[in-house]
């Protein structure tokens, strides 16, 4: 009897078809949702076994009720591609027109030292557009006045934030020690304006080793310094003069303003502190002039590659702005480009006729006319000697300028005589 009981329970219930063990196994193991085969299986009932042709199909209902276990298909996949490519382009896509900003030259104003950091600080307070500013200075306390958060304090071992003491020789090791720094915050630049005031201890000493390592990673590198007074004694005109000798060894273009010649600007009720403004205005007319005619719109644009071509590697160079209006305009503002007294380009020693190559903006509201701009260019070319200079034009349009003409000149190559500094 209780044999007949344990065979009783094994025995197929009527109505079912008759399924094999291994099939049963792949039953379960294509419904994902469902448990295991039960408890009694053993390890080796549990096995996954390889499909076997002579096991019977699974009817249709049964394959209906288990979970599908699909890949994605040929035609799933098309259409997915299909969808992806019609969905709208973001601005931040890869295309050209997505990174047009990223071929924009980057132009830096790097203001070394005391002198530097003044002129820098210029040119943010007038708010001058299209360019980078970078800070540098042995001087923490000074350095922290500057109106731009780019700042790289030089020397932080060897000076300890406190300056150089009029020491060039510390100026220069200040930034040598920032080498890396200098390199990391130049990485991206396709210019560079290197102000610094020569004879003292950090525009002296670490502007030249700033300017050298521009030069070294091919960044177009000019640099505009100051020379001291009169009144500031021999001994510093010197330590001037050796800066700006090293400067010219590892610059594509120097200009040089004599602070002595702001004496030709100024009057008997101008402060010292105008009188200052006054360089400065000079570096910011020529950095300005350089800046709008690659990135203003203009009648006549000019591309960075003309920039170049005009300032690498042509040593001594003058520039200047002169605005004019009223009758004969343009003549005035381009001789006032010309003549600029502090420049001294009126001098012997330089001579803006032996210019090499010149950059020519010029600038006016609505009221600018053709012949106007043809005559501010005659009479600026009529000034240089050279047949073959390569003389650039570019004209842009103001709003702000209307019944004015702006003309600014960056003349480049000149030769040199006897210095009288």
């Amino acid at each position: 009897m209780m044999l007949s009981r344990v065979t009783s329970r094994l025995r197929t219930p009527a109505g079912c078809n008759s399924f094999s063990t291994s099939y049963m196994q792949k039953k379960a193991l294509k419904a994902l949702g469902n448990k295991a085969i039960g408890s009694s299986s053993t390890k080796k009932d549990e096995a996954i076994v390889s499909p076997n042709l002579s096991d019977p199909q699974p009817n249709r209902e049964e394959i209906s009720s288990s979970p599908p276990i699909t890949s994605p298909s040929k035609e799933n996949v098309q259409k997915n591609v299909a969808t992806e490519s019609l969905k709208p382009t973001s601005p931040a896509s890869n295309s050209t027109l997505g990174r047009l900003h990223e071929f924009a030259p980057k132009i830096v104003v790097a203001g070394v030292g005391g002198a530097g950091g003044n002129a820098l600080n210029n040119m943010v307070a007038k708010d001058l557009k299209g360019v980078d500013f970078l800070a540098l200075n042995t001087d923490a306390q000074h350095l922290s006045t500057t109106l731009t958060d780019n700042r790289l304090q030089l020397g932080v071992e060897l000076t300890r934030g406190l300056g150089c003491g009029a020491n060039p020789d510390a100026g220069q090791k200040a930034a040598e020690e920032c080498r890396e720094d200098i390199e990391a915050c130049l990485s991206d630049a396709h210019m560079i304006f290197i102000t610094a005031g020569m004879g003292g201890g950090t525009g002296t000493g670490a502007a030249p080793v700033v300017a050298e390592i521009g030069y070294q990673m091919g960044i177009l590198t000019v640099a505009v310094v100051t020379l001291p007074f009169n009144f500031e004694g021999t001994h510093r005109k010197r330590l001037a003069l050796e800066g700006i000798q090293r400067l010219q060894e590892v610059v594509d273009t120097i200009i040089v303003i004599p602070n002595q010649n702001l004496f030709s600007l100024a009057t008997a009720e101008t402060s010292f502190v105008d009188a200052f403004r006054m360089a400065d205005d000079v570096l910011l007319g020529g950095v300005k002039s350089i800046t709008d005619l690659m990135t203003s719109p203009g009648l006549i644009n000019l591309d960075f590659a003309d920039v170049q071509s005009v300032m690498h590697g042509m040593g001594n160079a003058l520039l200047g702005t002169g605005v004019a209006s009223g009758d004969d305009r343009c003549v005035e503002a381009a001789k006032l480009a010309l003549e600029n007294p502090l420049l001294d380009n009126a001098s012997q020693e330089m001579d803006i006729a032996t210019a090499k190559g010149m950059l020519v903006n010029i600038t006016g509201g609505a009221d600018m006319t053709l012949f106007e701009v043809d005559k501010a260019a005659q009479f600026i070319t009529s000034r240089v000697n050279d047949d073959d200079a390569n003389i650039i034009f570019g004209s842009a349009y103001d709003e702000s300028l209307k019944g004015s003409i702006r003309v600014s000149v960056v003349a480049t190559g000149i030769d040199q005589g006897q210095s009288k500094y």
